[in-house]
Protein backbone atom coordinates (compact mmCIF):
# COMPACT_ATOMS: atom_id res chain seq x y z
CA UNK A 1 0.00 0.00 0.00
CA UNK A 2 2.78 2.63 0.85
CA UNK A 3 4.58 1.79 -2.89
CA UNK A 4 1.22 2.23 -4.56
CA UNK A 5 0.46 5.56 -2.75
CA UNK A 6 3.98 6.86 -3.28
CA UNK A 7 3.79 5.95 -6.93
CA UNK A 8 0.42 7.90 -7.10
CA UNK A 9 2.24 11.11 -5.27
CA UNK A 10 4.46 10.88 -7.95
CA UNK A 11 2.41 10.79 -10.88
CA UNK A 12 0.35 13.74 -9.28
CA UNK A 13 3.68 15.94 -9.05
CA UNK A 14 4.21 15.23 -12.40
CA UNK A 15 0.51 16.33 -13.43
CA UNK A 16 1.02 19.26 -11.28
CA UNK A 17 4.65 20.47 -12.92
CA UNK A 18 2.64 19.86 -16.22
CA UNK A 19 0.05 22.28 -15.75
CA UNK A 20 2.37 24.48 -14.51
CA UNK A 21 4.79 25.08 -17.56
CA UNK A 22 1.51 25.05 -19.93
CA UNK A 23 0.72 27.64 -17.93
CA UNK A 24 3.41 29.77 -18.31
CA UNK A 25 3.68 28.65 -21.78
CA UNK A 26 0.03 30.09 -22.94
CA UNK A 27 1.17 33.16 -21.11
CA UNK A 28 3.98 33.53 -23.09
CA UNK A 29 2.03 32.61 -26.24
CA UNK A 30 -0.49 35.26 -25.53
CA UNK A 31 1.52 38.31 -24.40
CA UNK A 32 2.07 41.25 -26.26
CA UNK A 33 2.43 44.80 -26.01
CA UNK A 34 0.68 48.08 -27.56
CA UNK A 35 3.68 50.92 -28.39
CA UNK A 36 1.12 53.82 -28.72
CA UNK A 37 1.82 57.84 -28.22
CA UNK A 38 -0.82 60.22 -29.14
CA UNK A 39 -0.41 64.03 -29.73
CA UNK A 40 -2.14 66.56 -29.54
CA UNK A 41 -1.30 70.73 -30.24
CA UNK A 42 -3.44 73.99 -29.50
CA UNK A 43 -2.96 77.62 -29.33
CA UNK A 44 -3.79 80.13 -27.04
CA UNK A 45 -5.94 82.48 -30.27
CA UNK A 46 -7.20 81.37 -32.59
CA UNK A 47 -7.48 84.37 -34.67
CA UNK A 48 -4.66 87.49 -33.89
CA UNK A 49 -3.14 90.56 -35.36
CA UNK A 50 -0.10 90.35 -37.18
CA UNK A 51 1.93 92.90 -34.58
CA UNK A 52 1.08 90.27 -32.03
CA UNK A 53 2.55 87.22 -30.52
CA UNK A 54 0.60 83.84 -29.30
CA UNK A 55 1.65 80.76 -27.35
CA UNK A 56 0.87 77.05 -28.63
CA UNK A 57 1.27 73.40 -27.06
CA UNK A 58 1.67 70.21 -27.75
CA UNK A 59 0.83 67.19 -25.38
CA UNK A 60 2.47 63.84 -25.80
CA UNK A 61 0.24 60.81 -24.33
CA UNK A 62 1.19 57.12 -23.56
CA UNK A 63 -1.88 55.73 -24.71
CA UNK A 64 -0.20 52.32 -24.78
CA UNK A 65 0.44 49.57 -21.64
CA UNK A 66 4.30 49.77 -21.85
CA UNK A 67 6.16 52.79 -20.56
CA UNK A 68 7.99 54.29 -23.15
CA UNK A 69 11.45 55.63 -22.87
CA UNK A 70 13.77 58.73 -24.52
CA UNK A 71 10.79 60.32 -25.45
CA UNK A 72 11.52 63.45 -27.51
CA UNK A 73 8.81 66.05 -27.71
CA UNK A 74 9.42 68.99 -30.53
CA UNK A 75 7.39 71.79 -30.86
CA UNK A 76 8.31 74.20 -34.18
CA UNK A 77 6.78 76.63 -36.59
CA UNK A 78 6.56 75.69 -39.72
CA UNK A 79 4.64 78.41 -42.07
CA UNK A 80 4.61 81.51 -41.47
CA UNK A 81 5.28 81.67 -37.86
CA UNK A 82 8.50 81.56 -36.36
CA UNK A 83 9.38 80.98 -32.92
CA UNK A 84 10.69 83.44 -30.39
CA UNK A 85 11.28 81.16 -27.46
CA UNK A 86 14.63 80.18 -28.34
CA UNK A 87 17.59 80.45 -30.45
CA UNK A 88 16.48 77.82 -32.97
CA UNK A 89 13.46 76.88 -34.81
CA UNK A 90 11.49 75.12 -32.45
CA UNK A 91 11.88 73.69 -28.41
CA UNK A 92 12.44 70.31 -27.16
CA UNK A 93 11.80 68.33 -24.13
CA UNK A 94 13.25 64.69 -23.70
CA UNK A 95 10.94 62.83 -21.49
CA UNK A 96 13.51 60.26 -19.78
CA UNK A 97 10.46 58.15 -18.86
CA UNK A 98 6.83 58.19 -19.60
CA UNK A 99 4.49 55.74 -18.10
CA UNK A 100 0.98 54.16 -19.76
CA UNK A 101 -1.62 56.84 -19.48
CA UNK A 102 0.98 59.50 -18.78
CA UNK A 103 0.94 63.40 -20.33
CA UNK A 104 3.62 65.50 -20.81
CA UNK A 105 3.49 69.21 -22.18
CA UNK A 106 5.38 71.19 -23.68
CA UNK A 107 4.77 75.60 -24.77
CA UNK A 108 6.18 77.94 -26.59
CA UNK A 109 5.86 81.26 -28.40
CA UNK A 110 5.46 82.10 -31.55
CA UNK A 111 5.42 85.63 -33.83
CA UNK A 112 3.79 85.40 -37.61
CA UNK A 113 5.47 87.35 -40.55
CA UNK A 114 3.09 87.64 -42.85
CA UNK A 115 -1.26 87.86 -42.63
CA UNK A 116 -2.66 84.37 -43.52
CA UNK A 117 -2.46 81.34 -42.11
CA UNK A 118 0.08 80.62 -39.79
CA UNK A 119 1.51 77.06 -38.77
CA UNK A 120 2.86 74.92 -35.52
CA UNK A 121 3.85 71.85 -36.05
CA UNK A 122 4.03 69.26 -32.39
CA UNK A 123 5.59 65.81 -32.51
CA UNK A 124 6.63 62.88 -30.21
CA UNK A 125 8.79 60.28 -30.51
CA UNK A 126 10.35 57.38 -28.51
CA UNK A 127 14.19 56.68 -29.03
CA UNK A 128 13.09 53.19 -30.72
CA UNK A 129 10.91 54.96 -32.84
CA UNK A 130 8.47 52.31 -32.21
CA UNK A 131 6.18 55.07 -30.88
CA UNK A 132 5.73 58.29 -32.38
CA UNK A 133 2.76 61.11 -33.83
CA UNK A 134 2.65 64.61 -35.12
CA UNK A 135 -0.07 67.70 -35.11
CA UNK A 136 -0.65 70.57 -36.71
CA UNK A 137 -2.53 73.70 -35.54
CA UNK A 138 -3.06 77.06 -37.58
CA UNK A 139 -3.73 80.60 -36.35
CA UNK A 140 -6.06 83.03 -38.58
CA UNK A 141 -3.41 86.07 -38.87
CA UNK A 142 -4.81 89.61 -39.85
CA UNK A 143 -3.87 93.48 -40.16
CA UNK A 144 -4.64 95.87 -37.88
CA UNK A 145 -8.56 96.32 -37.30
CA UNK A 146 -9.67 99.44 -37.17
CA UNK A 147 -11.32 100.53 -33.61
CA UNK A 148 -13.74 103.33 -32.03
CA UNK A 149 -14.11 104.05 -28.66
CA UNK A 150 -15.33 106.76 -26.39
CA UNK A 151 -14.84 106.80 -22.75
CA UNK A 152 -17.29 109.09 -20.58
CA UNK A 153 -18.20 109.64 -17.00
CA UNK A 154 -21.42 109.53 -15.26
CA UNK A 155 -23.63 109.68 -12.09
CA UNK A 156 -24.89 106.37 -11.09
CA UNK A 157 -27.78 106.94 -12.66
CA UNK A 158 -26.19 107.39 -16.28
CA UNK A 159 -26.93 111.19 -16.35
CA UNK A 160 -24.17 113.76 -17.18
CA UNK A 161 -22.93 115.75 -14.35
CA UNK A 162 -20.17 117.87 -14.05
CA UNK A 163 -18.91 117.92 -10.67
CA UNK A 164 -17.80 114.68 -8.35
CA UNK A 165 -17.00 114.98 -4.82
CA UNK A 166 -15.33 113.12 -2.10
CA UNK A 167 -16.40 109.51 -0.87
CA UNK A 168 -18.87 109.99 -4.07
CA UNK A 169 -19.25 107.05 -6.33
CA UNK A 170 -19.51 107.46 -9.90
CA UNK A 171 -19.55 105.80 -13.13
CA UNK A 172 -17.59 105.50 -16.25
CA UNK A 173 -18.74 104.14 -19.18
CA UNK A 174 -16.63 102.91 -22.61
CA UNK A 175 -18.59 102.30 -25.74
CA UNK A 176 -16.16 100.63 -27.87
CA UNK A 177 -17.08 99.30 -31.58
CA UNK A 178 -15.69 98.11 -34.96
CA UNK A 179 -15.46 100.77 -37.13
CA UNK A 180 -16.92 99.25 -40.04
CA UNK A 181 -14.54 96.41 -40.39
CA UNK A 182 -14.81 93.57 -43.43
CA UNK A 183 -14.34 91.34 -40.87
CA UNK A 184 -14.43 90.08 -37.04
CA UNK A 185 -11.67 91.45 -34.53
CA UNK A 186 -9.13 88.86 -32.67
CA UNK A 187 -9.89 88.49 -29.15
CA UNK A 188 -9.47 91.49 -27.36
CA UNK A 189 -9.51 92.88 -23.98
CA UNK A 190 -10.06 96.51 -22.37
CA UNK A 191 -7.69 97.56 -19.22
CA UNK A 192 -8.96 100.72 -17.34
CA UNK A 193 -6.61 102.77 -15.46
CA UNK A 194 -7.84 104.96 -12.89
CA UNK A 195 -5.56 107.98 -10.54
CA UNK A 196 -4.44 107.90 -7.36
CA UNK A 197 -7.60 109.70 -6.64
CA UNK A 198 -10.10 107.01 -7.19
CA UNK A 199 -10.79 103.96 -6.63
CA UNK A 200 -11.83 100.95 -8.44
CA UNK A 201 -15.77 99.07 -6.81
CA UNK A 202 -17.18 97.20 -9.96
CA UNK A 203 -17.67 96.50 -13.23
CA UNK A 204 -20.29 95.41 -15.70
CA UNK A 205 -20.36 94.90 -19.81
CA UNK A 206 -22.45 93.48 -21.88
CA UNK A 207 -22.44 90.29 -24.41
CA UNK A 208 -21.38 88.81 -21.56
CA UNK A 209 -18.44 90.77 -20.90
CA UNK A 210 -17.14 90.63 -17.44
CA UNK A 211 -14.47 93.40 -15.33
CA UNK A 212 -12.41 92.67 -12.66
CA UNK A 213 -10.15 94.30 -10.59
CA UNK A 214 -9.13 96.74 -7.68
CA UNK A 215 -7.15 99.37 -6.50
CA UNK A 216 -6.24 101.56 -9.93
CA UNK A 217 -6.63 99.48 -12.62
CA UNK A 218 -9.47 96.76 -13.52
CA UNK A 219 -9.19 94.42 -16.83
CA UNK A 220 -12.31 93.20 -18.67
CA UNK A 221 -12.63 89.47 -20.08
CA UNK A 222 -11.85 88.51 -24.05
CA UNK A 223 -14.70 89.57 -26.46
CA UNK A 224 -14.18 89.94 -30.29
CA UNK A 225 -16.40 92.46 -32.24
CA UNK A 226 -18.51 91.36 -35.64
CA UNK A 227 -18.09 93.53 -38.60
CA UNK A 228 -18.85 96.40 -40.15
CA UNK A 229 -20.18 98.13 -36.84
CA UNK A 230 -20.64 95.66 -34.03
CA UNK A 231 -20.38 97.62 -30.33
CA UNK A 232 -20.36 96.98 -27.00
CA UNK A 233 -20.74 99.08 -23.41
CA UNK A 234 -18.70 98.57 -20.26
CA UNK A 235 -18.93 100.44 -17.50
CA UNK A 236 -17.03 100.68 -14.17
CA UNK A 237 -18.06 101.84 -10.60
CA UNK A 238 -15.41 103.94 -8.88
CA UNK A 239 -14.97 105.69 -6.00
CA UNK A 240 -13.92 109.25 -4.91
CA UNK A 241 -10.91 109.08 -2.60
CA UNK A 242 -9.29 112.21 -2.21
CA UNK A 243 -9.26 115.80 -4.02
CA UNK A 244 -6.22 116.68 -6.43
CA UNK A 245 -4.61 119.68 -6.22
CA UNK A 246 -6.05 120.61 -9.76
CA UNK A 247 -9.48 119.24 -9.68
CA UNK A 248 -9.30 117.76 -12.50
CA UNK A 249 -8.08 113.95 -12.59
CA UNK A 250 -7.76 111.47 -15.84
CA UNK A 251 -8.65 108.03 -16.09
CA UNK A 252 -7.87 105.81 -19.41
CA UNK A 253 -9.24 103.18 -21.28
CA UNK A 254 -7.13 100.78 -23.21
CA UNK A 255 -8.37 98.57 -25.97
CA UNK A 256 -5.78 95.68 -26.33
CA UNK A 257 -4.86 92.31 -28.23
CA UNK A 258 -4.79 89.03 -25.38
CA UNK A 259 -1.14 89.46 -26.06
CA UNK A 260 -0.90 93.35 -24.75
CA UNK A 261 -0.75 95.16 -28.45
CA UNK A 262 -3.11 98.52 -27.97
CA UNK A 263 -5.37 98.66 -30.73
CA UNK A 264 -7.23 101.95 -29.47
CA UNK A 265 -7.80 103.68 -26.32
CA UNK A 266 -9.48 107.14 -24.67
CA UNK A 267 -9.36 109.03 -21.82
CA UNK A 268 -11.58 111.50 -19.46
CA UNK A 269 -10.63 114.22 -17.90
CA UNK A 270 -13.44 114.30 -14.69
CA UNK A 271 -13.86 117.65 -11.89
CA UNK A 272 -13.16 115.95 -8.37
CA UNK A 273 -13.68 118.96 -5.35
Amino acid sequence: MIRVRTLLAGVAALFAVGALAGADARAEEGRCNRWNIEVMCSTDAPRMILTDSFEAKVTARNNGDTTLDNVTIRLRGDQGAPCISGPGTGVSLLVEHLAPGESKELTAKFKPESIGLARVLGSARDSLGWASGNCACTVEVIGLPAIEADLSDKDLNGAEKGVFRLNEEFLYVLEVGNDVGTEATPDMKVVFTLPKELEFVSGTGEQSITITGSGQSATSSNFVLAPPNQKVKLTIRVKVLSAPPSTLVKAIASIQTVGGVQLASDTESTTVQ
